[in-house]
C-alpha cells in the first residue's frame, strides 16, 4: 500500500465535495440531435454531472439557453467564488484537452485520471513475458493531493494497445500476471510474494515495476473516502429552470401589449422603457401574505440576444392592489433596460402568479443611437396627475428625471485599508471624465465637498478633488459631494462612509429626492454596497408600506406609477442578501414642511452570563436582566436565549519572534489549538477568518466556512519580527467593519506592543466603536509585566469579551473550549435607546447590564457612540 494511505490524515487533500459519480458509457452521453459542440460538452463534464443535472440540460431546446446553463454549471462548481478566475474550469478544460489527443476520448481510465490529476510526470510501460501489459503514472503530487503517488493500469486483453483500466491494489498482483504464470504449478492462490518476486526476476527494470506496483494508489479508496470534486446542491437547476423563458406545456395564456419607447439616454447607454398593457379581466387577484388587500401578482422574465447569445437576463416581480386599478382597463406593468445602441432580440415571459396563466412574445428590439435619443425632444411631464387608463402619460415625470448622465456626480472610492491622516479624494461628474472642459458641457457650476456634515472645499472646475485631513485615530467617517448649478441648486449629490471595512451590507435611495412633490410618477433609484464574498439575492421597492415591485439584478431603478387619489408620503428600499440578509432606505416625499425625521438607535447586546466559577449559565428569563443606558433604565424589547446564530470568529496570531523562544512550542501549540477552535465552533452557516502578525498585520485567510482552508492559512508559519500589537488588532476590527450578529476575536499574543503606529488609547477607543467583543490570551506575561495584563484585560471587559492568562501554551485548549461555548451560549437583549440619534453624536454612551440573581456576571459591551 501506497505510504500516502496508512493513515487517513496522512494524505492532505483540498476538499471540495463529495465522491464521484462513474462515468457514463459512451453511448449514453448526449442524444443524437445535439451539436458537436454540446456532445463533447457533456462527455467533459461526465465525472462532475449529476443525473438531474444531465437530464435539465438535454431538456434545454434552444443553443443560447444551453450556452447559458454550461456558464451557470462552472459558477456553483468554482471553489474559490472570490477570486476572478474558477481554479476547477481553468482546470478541468486543457486537461480535457491533453485527454482527448492523448487517447481520443475521455471515456479511457487513464483519461479520467488526467482530469483528475493532470499530466503525469513520468510513464513507464511495464512488458514482460509474466505479466500482462501495465503502465505505471509517477506524480509528485498535485493541487488536491500532497505527496509523490503512482496510478497502474492493466490491458487485460493483453494487448500493449489496450484498452487500460485502472489497477487496484486490492485486486492483488495475480490479477496482472499473463494467464500462464498464474496457473503455473507450485502456485497458491493470493500468493502476493511469489508475484512480486516473479515480476522482479524476469521483467526489464523488475524490481522498479514490483516496488511501484506494492505502493500504488488505491483510487478506489480515495474517491470513496476523500472528497475531491465539488458536488454543489442541486437547487441551482430548480432556480435556473424558474428563469427560463420558455412556458410550461399546456398552461394557459392571457393576452397583452408590449410597447417600447427610448425616453432618454444614460451615459453612453440608451434607456429602454417596457411598458405591458394586460387586460384586467384577462387575470385574477390574490391576497399577498402580509397585505390587507388584494393584488394582481406578476413575475417578469426576460432575455435580451444578441447575435443568439444572451447578452443579458433579467427578472422583476410586481404587485398592484387591487383597489388602485379596479376602475382601470388595463394594468400597466413597467420596466427598463440599459443597452448600448444595436439590435437585439428581446424575449418576455409574463406569469400571473394567481391564475397561472402566462404571456410570451418575442421581438426584433433595434435601439437606437445615444446621439438620436439626445436630439428628440423631452416629454415634459404632466401638469395633472394622469387617468389610470393613460399610463404612457404618467410616466413622463418619471423619465424626466432620468436625465443624461451629464448632471451627475460620483466619488471615487480610495483604496482599500485603513484611512488616516491625509487623504486625497476626487470626484467625477457626468460620463466619468475628469479633464477640464466637462463642467462647460454641463449645468454643474461647482462641486462642494462635505466631511461628518461640515463644509471642506467647494471647486468650480475640474478635477474635483480634495484633501482630506481624517485624523490620527482611526475614525468612520461620512463625505458627501455635492454638484451645483448656477443658481446653486443641488442637481447631484454622491455619498459614501470612509473605515467601514470590506463587510459593510448598505442600500441608498439616490432617487426620489427627499421632500419634492411627485404627482403622477417617479423614479426610483438604489445603489447597493455587498459586502465581500456574499451574494446579492434581491431589492424590493415600497410606496408607503405597498412592495410594488422586486428586482434580481442591477439596475436597481425602476419607475413607479403613484396611485390615484392616495396619499404617498416615503419610498422605500429593501436589499436583501442569498443568505437572508436585509438592510434598508426610506426617503420622505410629498411630506408637509414641518415633517421632522427622527434616527431611532436600536441596541443590541449579544450578552454572556457566567457564574463564580466561569461557566455559562442558563434559563433566566427577561425578567432577569434590566439595561442602563447611561444610568437610564431602558425598556428590552426583544429578548431570546441565542444557541444557532451565525457566528463571525477571527484568529489575531502573534508570530513574532518570541513565540519561537523558550519552550519552543507557542506557535506551533497556538496553531494546533486554533485548529480545534475553528473545528469546533464553525458550522456551514458561520464564518471565520485568520489574521497573523508581527511588525504587521497579515490577512492569511478571509471570511470562509471551509476548514481545510483555514487549515492553510495557519500552515508553515514561522516566528519572526516584532510584536506590532495595536496596529494588528485595529486592522483585525476593520476587517470586521459591517458584518452584523455574533462577532468575536480571539487575540493571542506573549509580550507587549513593539513598533505600532497607533497608540493603546486608539485602539481602546476604535474597539469600542467597533461592537466586537474581543477575547485576549496572554501567553506566559510574568507578573512584573502588569501594564500589558491591564490593557489586554480592559480590551476585553470593555467589548464584552474574556481575558485570559496563561504560563503554557499547550493550555490553549481549555480556554479556547471555553470561548466556543460562551459563543454558543449567550442571550441577546435588545432596546431602542430612549435619547435620539442625532443628540450628542460624540459622546460615548455608557451600557450596563445588571441581574437580579446574585453570584452571577453578565459580561457585555461597556457602551456605544450612537
Amino acid at each position: 500500500m501506497h505510504p500516502a494511505l496508512r493513515s487517513p490524515l496522512s494524505l492532505a487533500v483540498l476538499v471540495l465535495s463529495v465522491s464521484v459519480p462513474a462515468v457514463l458509457p459512451a453511448q449514453e452521453l448526449a442524444p443524437r440531435d445535439l451539436s458537436p459542440k454540446y456532445t463533447a460538452w457533456l462527455e467533459e463534464v461526465a465525472i462532475l454531472m449529476t443525473p438531474k443535472e444531465r437530464e435539465a440540460f438535454l431538456a434545454l431546446g434552444k443553443d443560447y439557453q444551453r450556452d447559458a446553463f454550461m456558464r451557470r454549471f462552472w459558477e456553483v462548481r468554482d471553489p474559490f467564488p472570490q477570486t476572478p478566475v474558477n481554479e476547477l474550469k481553468e482546470r478541468w478544460e486543457p486537461r480535457a484537452q491533453l485527454a482527448r489527443e492523448k487517447f481520443g476520448s475521455l471515456t479511457d481510465d487513464r483519461a479520467r485520471m488526467i482530469l483528475f490529476n493532470g499530466e503525469p510526470t513520468e510513464v513507464f510501460q511495464a512488458r514482460c513475458d509474466v505479466m500482462l501489459p501495465v503502465e505505471l503514472w509517477s506524480y509528485p503530487g498535485t493541487e488536491r493531493i500532497r505527496g509523490s503517488f503512482t496510478l497502474a493500469f492493466v490491458s487485460r486483453s493483453g494487448s500493449p494497445k489496450g484498452p487500460f483500466r485502472l489497477w487496484s491494489p486490492a485486486e492483488g498482483v495475480e490479477s496482472v500476471l499473463s494467464l500462464n504464470e498464474r496457473t503455473r504449478p507450485g502456485g497458491r492462490p493470493g500468493d502476493q510474494g511469489r508475484g512480486f518476486a516473479a515480476i522482479a526476476e524476469l521483467c526489464p527494470r523488475g524490481e522498479d515495476t514490483a516496488a511501484r506496483l506494492a505502493e500504488a494508489l488505491d483510487w478506489n479508496r480515495v474517491e470513496s473516502s476523500l472528497q475531491l470534486l465539488p458536488k454543489p446542491s442541486e437547487e441551482w437547476l430548480s432556480t435556473f429552470a424558474s428563469f427560463s423563458t420558455d412556458v410550461p406545456e399546456g398552461a394557459a395564456s392571457f393576452p397583452a401589449q408590449v410597447d417600447l419607447s427610448f425616453p432618454s439616454r444614460f451615459g453612453s447607454r440608451t434607456v429602454v422603457q417596457a411598458l405591458v398593457s394586460v387586460p384586467r379581466e384577462a387575470v385574477k387577484p390574490e391576497r399577498i401574505a402580509g397585505s390587507a388587500t388584494a393584488s394582481y401578482a406578476f413575475v417578469v422574465d426576460g432575455e435580451v440576444l444578441y447575435k443568439n447569445e444572451i447578452f443579458e437576463h433579467f427578472r422583476y416581480r410586481f404587485a398592484l392592489p387591487e383597489s388602485e386599478v379596479a376602475s382601470a382597463e388595463k394594468i400597466p406593468i413597467v420596466f427598463q433596460r440599459f443597452l448600448r445602441p444595436g439590435v437585439y432580440s428581446l424575449v418576455l415571459k409574463i406569469e400571473d402568479t394567481a391564475g397561472k396563466g402566462f404571456f410570451r412574445e418575442q421581438r426584433e428590439l433595434e435601439v437606437p443611437s445615444v446621439e438620436a435619443v439626445a436630439a428628440a425632444e423631452p416629454t415634459p411631464p404632466p401638469a395633472a396627475p394622469a387617468p389610470a387608463a393613460q399610463p404612457a402619460a404618467a410616466l413622463a415625470e418619471a423619465n424626466a428625471a432620468i436625465g443624461s448622465d451629464d448632471e451627475t456626480i460620483r466619488i471615487l472610492t480610495p483604496p482599500p485599508g485603513l484611512l488616516t491622516g491625509k487623504v486625497r479624494v476626487e470626484a467625477v461628474t457626468g460620463d466619468g471624465r475628469t479633464g477640464s472642459g466637462i463642467a462647460n458641457t454641463t449645468n454643474i457650476a461647482k462641486v462642494s465637498f462635505e466631511l461628518d456634515g461640515r463644509p471642506v472645499l467647494a471647486k468650480s472646475k475640474p478635477p474635483y478633488s480634495v484633501e482630506l485631513n481624517l485624523g490620527d485615530q482611526p475614525r468612520i467617517h461620512d463625505l458627501k459631494a455635492l454638484a451645483v448649478d448656477g443658481a446653486g441648486r443641488t442637481v447631484a449629490q454622491d455619498e459614501i462612509q470612509l473605515n467601514v471595512g470590506p463587510h459593510r451590507f448598505a442600500v441608498r435611495l439616490v432617487e426620489p429626492e427627499p421632500g419634492k412633490p411627485y404627482r403622477s410618477s417617479l423614479r426610483a433609484q438604489a445603489q447597493v454596497e455587498v459586502p465581500e464574498g456574499d451574494e446579492l439575492d434581491r431589492v424590493e421597492f415600497f410606496l408607503n408600506e405597498d412592495r410594488v415591485a422586486t428586482l434580481y439584478q442591477p439596475p436597481f431603478t425602476q419607475p413607479l406609477l403613484l396611485p390615484k387619489g392616495k396619499d404617498i408620503t416615503y419610498v422605500r428600499a429593501v436589499a436583501y442578501l442569498k443568505d437572508g440578509n436585509s438592510t434598508e432606505d426610506l426617503v420622505l416625499i410629498n411630506a408637509p414642511d414641518f415633517t421632522h425625521r427622527v434616527d431611532v438607535q436600536f441596541v443590541e447586546l449579544y450578552t454572556s452570563v457566567v457564574d463564580g466559577r466561569g461557566r455559562p449559565v442558563d434559563g433566566l428569563g427577561k425578567d432577569d436582566f434590566t439595561v442602563l443606558e447611561d444610568g437610564t433604565p431602558q425598556q428590552v424589547r426583544r429578548f431570546e436565549r441565542v444557541r444557532d446564530v451565525p457566528i463571525y470568529a477571527g484568529i489575531l496570531l502573534d508570530t513574532s519572534a518570541s513565540m519561537g523562544e523558550g519552550e519552543g512550542e507557542k506557535l506551533e501549540a497556538a496553531v494546533g489549538g486554533a485548529l480545534r477552535f475553528f473545528q469546533k465552533v464553525i458550522t456551514p452557516r458561520d464564518r471565520a477568518a485568520v489574521i497573523t502578525f508581527s511588525d504587521q498585520p497579515n490577512l492569511a485567510v478571509r471570511f470562509t466556512s471551509q476548514e481545510p482552508v483555514l487549515s492553510g492559512g495557519l500552515a508553515g508559519l514561522t516566528a519572526s519580527g516584532n510584536t506590532a500589537l495595536y496596529d494588528s488588532v485595529i486592522y483585525a476590527l476593520y476587517y470586521f467593519g459591517g458584518v452584523k450578529g455574533k462577532r468575536a476575536i480571539v487575540i493571542l499574543s506573549d509580550g507587549k506592543d513593539e513598533g505600532s503606529r497607533h497608540t493603546y488609547g486608539d485602539v481602546l477607543e476604535y474597539a469600542r466603536r467597533s461592537g466586537v467583543a474581543l477575547y485576549t490570551v496572554g501567553i506566559g506575561l510574568s507578573t512584573r509585566e502588569a501594564d500589558v495584563r491591564l490593557k489586554l484585560s480592559r480590551l476585553a471587559d470593555e467589548t464584552g469579551g474574556r481575558y485570559f492568562f496563561i504560563e503554557r501554551a499547550s493550555e490553549l485548549e481549555g480556554i479556547y473550549d471555553s470561548i466556543q461555548k460562551e459563543l454558543r451560549s449567550q442571550y441577546l437583549l435588545a432596546y431602542q435607546s430612549s435619547k435620539e440619534g442625532d443628540e450628542d453624536r460624540e459622546k460615548f454612551r455608557t451600557v450596563e447590564v445588571k441581574l437580579s440573581k446574585p453570584g452571577l456576571e453578565a459580561k457585555t459591551l461597556r457602551g456605544y457612540y450612537p
